[in-house]
């Protein structure tokens, strides 16, 4: 028996919860422009690439800045 690809795992949590705190590699729902901007700051010292919490966060206020 193979353990299941780690790629295709994924977890979604909603942006206004504890666990978008908490949680680095989880994908978020419902996130906002001011939940972004937070969750960015609580997540600042991650980097991008390895924390999808900050990614997501900094994209979101990327496509929102045009």
């Amino acid at each position: 028996m193979t353990a299941p690809d780690p790629l295709r795992h994924r977890t979604f949590v909603y942006a206004q919860s504890i666990l978008a705190e908490v949680l680095c590699h989880a994908n978020l729902l419902e996130l906002t422009s001011e939940r972004a901007e937070e969750l960015r700051f609580i997540h600042q010292c991650h980097r991008p690439d390895e924390c999808t919490v900050h990614l997501e966060a900094a994209y979101l206020l990327l496509i929102e800045a045009d």
